[in-house]
């Protein structure tokens, strides 16, 4: 017969785990934020020759797999630790922000990045529209990053309804009476 408790990481995992999440979270947000900057430098002018290939480059080669890192991590870790998916607001609106971004930047993010990078090495000259396009997704996908790096640290929101965990012995430790203190003497 199957236990009804939920699993639980040991700590050592679930350590190595949140490692891993951080730093995969943390240098999705550098890679955004560098994107960025190179779709700003390529907006005002710089060498598109060099500026979009290199954002391709990262958008390759960095921006979906931390993306699906970050995603698959902070699942496990939700699925497997007192946190839960669907207990707290900002773990769910985290998983909400980091499961859209992820498929942000495989749909929009990363094929623009392919097209500026092709069209460049073509010698083709870009819109300034698209120019923009790109400057605006990389700096909407790292303030959301921004925010899914703080959520963790702040822990806003609470609980969802509905979702409390019962807590054996009746009333949750908070609402537990504290025991007589001791007669003087």
């Amino acid at each position: 017969m199957a236990s009804s408790a939920p699993r639980r990481l040991p700590p050592r995992w679930r350590k190595l785990l949140l490692t891993v999440h951080v730093a995969g979270s943390v240098g999705l947000l550098g890679v955004d934020a560098t994107v960025a900057v190179l779709g700003v430098a390529g907006a005002r002018g710089s060498d598109p020759r060099t500026v979009y290939p290199a954002a391709d480059l990262l958008g390759g080669a960095l921006l979906v797999p931390l993306a699906l890192v970050a995603l698959v991590t902070g699942v496990v870790l939700g699925a497997l630790t007192p946190w839960g998916l669907l207990r707290h607001w900002w773990v769910a609106v985290k998983l909400a922000l980091t499961g859209a971004g992820a498929v942000l930047a495989v749909v929009v993010l990363t094929p623009a990045l392919g097209a500026a990078a092709q069209a460049a090495t073509a010698g083709d000259v870009l819109p300034t529209a698209q120019r923009l396009e790109l400057v605006r997704d990389a700096g909407a996908a790292s303030g959301v990053l921004g925010t899914t790096v703080a959520l963790p640290v702040y822990k806003p929101f609470g609980r969802l309804r509905g979702r409390r965990r019962q807590v054996s012995g009746g009333a949750s430790p908070a609402r537990r009476a504290a025991p007589a203190p001791a007669p003087r003497r």
